[in-house]
């Protein structure tokens, strides 16, 4: 079950998540086949039917057309591969952004602050730099 939601009004991207859904469900469906397999003609028959199910949407979603819009990282392929939750990684990208975010925050406030410092003493020490000093002030001040 995932918990992303996909737009309706994008044909394609709904589409292909029907696909994978459809894909994800058959696979499902194959392993409780082989796994309570008795071996009889009619369950050989069953599985061949879904192994070509399987087959069949996985040809569906290779000439799937404009799917190569919305490229997926190699790290969330990873996490699914280890069998791990793509949400997870989504949080867990999420917050370690904002830990960098706020990081290069402080960074910036204290570089503001020390441009500000040095800018009055320069200019209580040498007067006549004071337009100098005021402009580069003002050229690297970020506006809130």
């Amino acid at each position: 079950m995932t918990t992303a939601t996909i737009d309706p009004t994008n044909k394609e991207l709904a589409e292909t998540a029907d696909k994978i859904s459809s894909l994800v469900d058959s696979l499902i469906q194959l392993g409780v086949l082989v796994h309570d397999n008795p071996g009889t003609p009619q369950s050989h028959s069953t599985l061949v039917d879904t192994t070509n199910q399987v087959v069949s949407g996985l040809s569906d979603i290779w000439e799937q057309q404009g799917i190569d819009k919305y490229p997926v990282p190699i790290d969330v392929i990873s996490y699914i591969e280890d069998g791990r939750n793509p949400d997870i990684y989504t949080r867990e990208f999420v917050e370690v952004t904002a830990k960098s975010n706020a990081r290069l925050k402080g960074k910036m406030e204290g570089f503001a602050k020390l441009r500000d410092v040095l800018g009055e003493k320069l200019a209580a020490e040498f007067p006549q730099l004071k337009p100098n000093i005021d402009d580069i002030i003002e050229r690297t001040s970020v506006e809130k």
